[in-house]
């Protein structure tokens, strides 16, 4: 769970507890570029949130024009555009999108949705939730369910009109990401945060009891002290894990990954020069193991995007980023390089964008 849902489900739960009149908004269509993907939610009043439906441009205004809303009315939208209404007070839009908001009034039932999708992230396998908002008369009707066995492999949410009274959002929440750090070192410590942070489950392990420990791992979801073949029996994996070995000995490296081989995995990452690479590869035919040809596949070194920072911090930014990009099948390119040129046409004097 992230630290941004678990403080949205706090929040919650303490306006709910007290009888404050909150709210829970969702972001629920969106066109052209946004902030936020679709199903983004935000728990709040005015003066107080936790979570977010923009990159921060609307979050105030929403609660206060929210709360207002749902005294009257249990469920309301509300539509945002780059272009300002002729009179009015609400914020536009920097990203030149345009969006709508499901704004609620918090119930309990929102808590209990909170805590299922807080859930539903920490499950091996996606899932879909599907909003449903009918208009009767003037009203909002609002209803949610989880659905079993639905196809989810476009792997995003998607907003779709089912016909003039009805519009529903359809929320993929993806399943967890697994990170696995074999070692238990100094610069293991900066991953692990990095992980943490992101949402991951993030299982430390290492043979050296004195290193592995809950005192310097407090992020991690498991600290294991134990030999290999034990430490790797006992931790999950799925086909959205990462595994880094940085045991920083060729030999352990080597026994972890041949351990590894018939896991499922989606990345095993080697710290190290390249040559270092080939000597773990050669040291695993050396102990007598066998790995498969879509393991050795999988096995990079260096590991990381090329970043120019060889602090431990650094190089723990370049691993997680290298792994982000490789879950969500991204080639970590720049996105000013993939966009095109705005238009410029150059005066003496002056620069004028088309």
């Amino acid at each position: 769970m992230t630290d941004e849902l678990a403080a949205m489900i706090a929040l919650a739960k303490r306006l709910v507890a007290s009888g404050i009149p909150g709210t829970l908004s969702t972001l629920f269509s969106a066109q052209g570029s946004t902030y936020r993907p679709l199903g983004s939610m935000m728990v709040s009043l005015p003066g107080t949130r936790a979570g977010g439906v923009s990159g921060g441009c609307l979050e105030e205004y929403v609660a206060r024009a929210g709360e207002l809303a749902t005294r009257r009315a249990s469920a309301v939208m509300l539509r945002f555009n780059t272009h300002p209404d002729s009179d009015g007070d609400a914020p536009v839009l920097g990203c030149g999108g345009s969006i709508e908001l499901l704004v609620e009034r918090l119930t309990p039932d929102h808590v209990t949705l909170l805590e299922q999708l807080a859930s539903a992230l920490q499950r091996d396998e996606s899932s879909l939730l599907a909003c449903v908002v009918k208009r009767v008369g003037q009203s909002l009707l609002v209803t949610r369910e989880w659905l079993r066995n639905a196809d989810a492999r476009e792997l995003r949410s998607r907003h779709a009109t089912v016909d003039a009274d009805t519009d529903v959002l359809l929320q993929y929440v993806p399943p967890m990401i697994r990170l696995l750090i074999f070692g238990a070192g100094d610069d293991a410590r900066p991953l692990c945060d990095i992980g943490s942070s992101l949402g991951w489950h993030v299982s430390v392990a290492d043979r050296r009891a004195r290193l592995a420990t809950r005192a310097r791992f407090p992020n991690a979801d498991a600290v294991v002290a134990a030999e290999w073949e034990d430490a790797v029996t006992a931790l999950e994996s799925s086909p959205r894990t990462a595994a880094v070995l940085m045991t920083h000995s060729l030999e352990d490296d080597a026994r972890v990954l041949s351990l590894l081989s018939g896991r499922s995995l989606s990345y095993i990452g080697a710290l190290g020069p390249a040559h270092r690479l080939q000597w773990l590869l050669e040291e695993v035919a050396a102990i007598g193991a066998r790995l498969t040809d879509e393991v050795r596949l999988k096995v990079r070194g260096p590991i990381g995007l090329d970043l120019g920072d060889r602090s431990a911090a650094g190089i723990a930014v370049a691993v997680a980023a290298e792994i982000l990009a490789h879950l969500n099948v991204r080639d970590a390119q720049p996105l000013h390089a993939q966009a095109d040129p705005p238009a410029v046409e150059c005066h003496p004097g002056v620069c004028l964008v088309a």
